[in-house]
């Protein structure tokens, strides 16, 4: 397995258990199939920035925290550098990106306009937002349209 997708498997391991020691990392990986020793964890946690917050009398890993002017920030620039064409269908809006670009778009969309989305899909240049009403999906299409 190559870092990059070590590290999104990391990200989403952070979101969805409570992990306290680097040898928790090692033992969810390898339930997973893929093998890494605590030194590469170590690295990893370096590479990723993250940080340790209280928990339950303890302490757990956890992403630093993005506020959002960051995360506004990088959609910008990727929109900027990688952003096709948008449509709205009721409260389906696609996105079109350049090859390659969609994965990342995605992960700062879903985080940036969860309060309007129901669910977000995407493969390798396409962006699937399902809005929570159509007034959203229509709000969400006139904020991509400026940057056409």
């Amino acid at each position: 397995m190559r870092k990059k997708e070590r590290h999104r498997l990391i990200t989403r391991l952070l979101n969805e258990k409570n992990i306290q020691k680097q040898e928790d990392f090692v033992g969810l990986l390898k339930e997973r199939g893929i093998m890494v020793t605590q030194a590469t964890i170590s690295r990893d946690i370096k590479e990723l920035k993250l940080v340790k917050v209280p928990f339950d009398g303890g302490y757990r890993y956890s992403l630093p925290a993005e506020t959002v002017e960051d995360i506004g920030a990088k959609l910008t620039k990727l929109l900027k550098d990688a952003f096709v064409s948008v449509d709205v269908m009721d409260k389906f809006v696609i996105l079109k990106t350049l090859p390659g670009n969609a994965a990342a778009i995605g992960n700062l969309l879903d985080r940036r306009y969860k309060q309007q989305l129901f669910a977000i899909l995407n493969d390798d240049d396409s962006i699937l937002m399902i809005a929570k009403t159509e007034a959203a999906a229509q709000e969400l299409l006139a904020e991509f349209q400026h940057y056409l």
